[in-house]
């Protein structure tokens, strides 16, 4: 016999549901503002008249994953009345380190903070910083510092991943189907020759090209392959596969081949 909740507690027990599912929203939101408020904390009220820097925020360029760490300095000026220690300084991520003299800054005197940015597996856009505490300010910084930037990879070429030899493609298969007769494939000559190119093995209803006709070093363009479809219709060839042996390059045929499926 099935257990049945009595329907006089149904209310009592929505209400139970109700008031779990709304605390456990606003348990949500504070665990958002908490991590929030340590990523970007408030600075101090009077973080304008305990340090004054030349620069708050650094555009380190464009790097390489590969480049060396880069060191950024950041000066400042102590413009309060009485001495001032930086107590901590702290970085967005593992991509960078702060550096900075423990000794107390004498008023008017200047210092420097050192913020090193390694690029190492950082790809991307570069947002990152420090916040800069003091003896004056343990809850709160006086200074935000900013670095801005890009990591690219080694390879100027990575958007082509497929290599024949001194042709990178972006792919080595193509499909027409819905009644596209058109592929194009992005390529580009990476070698210090110039090429131009042809193909072998085609079937009576497909050409090949590639615009421009001939690819100089360092130039990016397409291979074209077109269908034909009356001279398809003709060959009765409603669903085929066919192999493109690109002539022009460098090593096996089965090293300079696209494979072309037609649905």
């Amino acid at each position: 016999m099935r257990n049945v909740l009595p329907a006089y507690l149904l209310p009592a027990l929505m209400l139970s549901m109700f008031t779990l599912t709304a605390e456990a929203q606003l348990q949500q939101r504070l665990s958002r503002a908490r991590v929030d408020s340590l990523l970007n904390p408030t600075l101090h009220s009077s973080a304008g008249n305990i340090l004054s820097f030349d620069k708050k925020s650094a555009d380190i360029g464009t790097l390489y994953e590969s480049d060396t760490v880069r060191v950024i300095r950041f000066t400042f000026r102590n413009v309060s009345d009485t001495a001032v220690t930086i107590t901590k300084v702290t970085t967005h991520c593992g991509c960078t380190a702060a550096e900075f003299c423990k000794e107390p800054v004498a008023a008017g005197e200047s210092s420097e903070i050192v913020i090193r940015f390694n690029p190492k597996g950082r790809y991307g856009t570069i947002n990152t910083g420090a916040f800069v505490y003091t003896d004056k300010s343990e809850r709160r910084p006086v200074a935000k510092l900013t670095l801005l930037g890009n990591v690219v990879d080694d390879d100027e070429w990575s958007h082509l991943p497929y290599a024949m030899g001194d042709l990178k493609l972006k792919r080595k298969q193509t499909v027409f189907k819905n009644g596209r007769t058109v592929s194009r494939i992005p390529c580009a000559n990476i070698g210090v020759k110039p090429l131009k190119l042809s193909a072998d093995l085609l079937p009576r209803y497909v050409s090949f090209a590639t615009e421009p006709q001939v690819l100089q070093p360092g130039d990016e363009g397409d291979i074209v392959l077109t269908i034909d479809p009356a001279q398809l219709q003709r060959e009765n060839a409603d669903a085929v596969r066919f192999t493109v042996i690109v002539n022009g390059l460098q090593g096996a045929p089965s090293a300079r081949t696209i494979t072309a499926i037609i649905e």
